[in-house]
């Protein structure tokens, strides 16, 4: 029977191992207390339930009991080994697993803030389309201003009790800004935003 040679292999600490069951463990106690606490449940209650988060506490312990004895991991594939090896490398400059897991959770929320910028700037590009198609079918061109949109959201603008002046200038300039402009312009500086936040990050986290 043949089997796939190991393409890389990595002997794992104990301070690894002993950290990596601690967090299991840690995330295993948030997630059972805070459940208990959101449904109310008490040693009275249902068995199924008790059983229930009995299974989830015996599954954390089990993962915190796996990863302190698992003192190897060996890659099979080309995807597995480049990660093991990238891990060696860490070993090698005294980066922590800790700090790749942070790396990515970066990574991760600034290609989030990436998505969000676009999806607004999408939104500004759907309003625009919907107001041509509208001219083209009725050919009559209607305005929508960002006030449209805010002054339900901000009992200031209709009703001021004072700063009136203010209330006016505001208002004039919200009225001429049209919303599909100001999410475009929205839009591409929050999708900017999360660019340079992932560039930094991967600048700062390149292996």
């Amino acid at each position: 029977m043949e089997t796939s040679p190991v393409l890389a292999r990595r002997v794992i600490p104990l301070k690894e191992r002993l950290e990596k069951a601690l967090a299991a463990l840690l995330v295993t106690a948030i997630a059972v207390t805070g459940a208990w606490l959101y449904t109310g449940v008490s040693l009275d209650s249902n068995p199924v339930y008790l059983g229930a988060f009995g299974l989830g506490a015996l599954l954390g312990v089990s993962i915190a009991i796996y990863f302190f004895f698992k003192k190897e991991e060996g890659a099979h594939t080309k995807e597995h080994g480049r990660f093991v090896r990238r891990r060696i490398e860490d070993q090698r400059t005294g980066r922590s697993w800790l700090s790749r897991i942070g790396f990515n959770v970066r990574r991760f929320l600034s290609g989030l803030v990436v998505l969000i910028g676009i999806l607004v700037a999408l939104s500004g590009l759907g309003v625009l389309g919907l107001q041509i198609f509208g001219y083209l079918k009725i050919g009559d061109w209607k305005p929508v201003s960002l006030l449209s949109v805010v002054s339900p959201q901000w009992p200031w603008l209709n009703n001021p009790q004072s700063w009136f002046g203010l209330n006016n200038i505001v208002k004039d300039a919200l009225d001429i800004m049209p919303l599909s402009l100001t999410l475009i312009l929205i839009g591409w500086f929050i999708a900017g935003f999360g660019s340079a936040l992932r560039e930094r990050t991967a600048k700062r986290g390149r292996f």
